[in-house]
């Protein structure tokens, strides 16, 4: 049956009270951008800006129930829908705007078997990534290396091509893998595995087992769902659900951005007289107990991989190292960072066991064995987009107030490089390119027209104004110093160097 009008004239509510509800203990949650969002539980399903194709699909009768769905970016038709059909079958639809590298997989899959197709399932997340499963073979693509490699570990074998990773699990299936923008990351085989970034989700999930051990003494407790958000820009939005216990509705944690996180249970020990949402009457003073080492540490009731603890509040930092040899320390892994030697990378996190996660100069993250990285002479410094804020309100100050004696120079908040052809430089006490590229872009706007800009404040006539008479012949010169150097990142943009030279 055709749709008589667009989409946002039919009743999506009436349509979907035509399924029959998700089993016990089964649920997902759908978050797309903008909005978008799609549930299933045993209770029922809701929906926001749902696809017209799949709104036919349920208006034509046909399916049963709504298994699994996700929502990609980019385009309104990048989507992926799990049916079961009234007749016992697997359905599935997938929007023609899915990213080209997941179709091999999915054309994999259904040309194997029903009972294979029927397992399928895809998560789709930010800037085209996604992981897919069924059976026991996965793929993803684009996915934070930390999820990357604890789908490899668990797996008896994998490949790596032009379309992503596949691989095959050692035993069991898959069936859920979910992830967010902060580099966070839960999956569920025959064991949880998670790793989570974001301290609102590791909050929340504290209240979560911290509430139960006070209401409920079963140590059969497991988690039924674990859903985060790939979209989200903070990755702080997050459903813990709990299989259903005798005689009580199931437990849950939940908090979708912006709002307040929402429980069932009481957020703070003693306090059971009603579920609150306030996040502020979570007890923190008790230390969290830190995790085994080792993919499957044992957590009690529930287990998780481990976890590194971030830095204290403060200026975010990292640390620079260069690469001692070209290539990987393992050949065959994928997810260690395929290095160049005497290339400068930026060391993001250290692992244990001396592996870290670096960034080489075109972004690319992955594993690296402190073995072949040179971390002399490098010493940690203040995330650029720290440091670019520190700096440009320094120097509005500066040039706010006039009359400056000492020159603004961007070498106190960017000193990073360890190139030998900048040392001289440097030890002038004069910022090289290589450390205001990094500074500038900071300050997101890195473009350009941002750099013409920044230039035209440094142009030697203009920036005298800003000058003490005895010192302005001196401080013209360096200004003019800067303002070359600025003409440098303007040709490195115009004129791009290959193989990231500019990092």
């Amino acid at each position: 049956m055709a749709l008589a009008g667009p989409a946002k004239a039919v009743d999506i509510s009436s349509a979907l009270t035509q399924l029959e509800p998700l089993g016990a203990d089964e649920y997902f949650i759908a978050f797309g951008p903008a909005g978008r969002q799609f549930c299933g539980t045993p209770n029922g399903y809701s929906a926001r800006q749902l696809p017209p194709r799949v709104v036919t699909d349920v208006l034509n009768g046909g399916v049963k129930k709504v298994k699994w769905a996700s929502f990609g970016d980019g385009h309104p038709s990048s989507y992926f829908f799990a049916y079961e059909m009234k007749d016992g079958s697997p359905g599935h639809r997938a929007g023609k705007a899915i990213p080209s590298t997941l179709r091999p997989f999915l054309n994999h899959v259904f040309q194997q078997s029903l009972e294979l197709a029927s397992s399928l399932r895809v998560q789709l997340g930010a800037n085209r990534s996604w992981v897919a499963w069924a059976g026991t073979v996965w793929g993803c693509r684009k996915v934070p290396i930390e999820l990357e490699a604890a789908l490899c570990q668990i797996s008896v074998q994998y490949h790596a091509d032009n379309n992503g990773i596949r691989g095959v699990l050692k035993s069991g299936t898959l069936t859920n893998v979910t992830w967010n923008n902060s580099g966070g990351y839960y999956m569920k085989s025959s064991e949880h595995i998670w790793s989570f970034e974001s301290a609102v989700i590791q909050r929340g999930w504290n209240v979560l087992w911290d509430g139960l051990q006070h209401i409920v003494q079963n140590e059969d407790l497991d988690l039924a769902y674990v859903g985060m958000d790939p979209h989200s820009t903070t990755g702080d939005t997050f459903a813990f659900v709990m299989k259903k216990q005798a005689g009580r509705e199931p437990d849950f944690v939940v908090r979708f951005e912006p709002e307040d996180m929402v429980s069932r249970l009481p957020l703070c020990k003693g306090e059971f007289s009603k579920p609150t949402d306030n996040l502020e009457l979570v007890d923190t003073d008790e230390p969290t107990e830190p995790a085994a080492t080792g993919l499957h540490a044992n957590a009690g009731p529930h287990r998780q991989v481990v976890n590194v603890a971030k830095p204290p509040d403060g200026t975010p930092a990292y640390r620079w190292a260069v690469s001692r040899r070209s290539g990987r320390s393992h050949a065959s892994d994928t997810w260690e960072l395929d290095l160049e030697k005497g290339k400068r990378v930026k060391v993001l996190e250290e692992k244990g066991n001396d592996w870290f996660i670096v960034q080489d100069g075109r972004g690319r993250k992955g594993y690296a064995h402190g073995s072949w990285l040179e971390f002399k002479e490098i010493h940690p410094h203040i995330d650029p987009r720290e440091a670019y804020e520190l700096w440009k309100a320094d120097t509005d100050k500066w040039l706010q107030i006039g009359a400056i004696r000492t020159f603004p120079s961007p070498s106190r908040y960017m000193d990073a490089c360890a190139k030998d052809i900048c040392k001289p430089l440097k030890k002038e006490g004069n910022i090289c390119a290589h450390d205001l590229h990094e500074l500038l872009r900071g300050s997101g706007k890195y473009s350009l027209e941002f750099l013409k800009a920044q230039r035209t404040r440094y142009h030697p006539d203009k920036f005298a104004r800003y000058c003490h008479p005895e010192k302005k012949e001196e401080l013209k010169s360096k200004a003019e110093a800067l303002f070359v150097l600025f003409g440098v990142l303007m040709d490195w943009l115009e004129n791009r160097p290959q193989k990231g030279q500019v990092g």
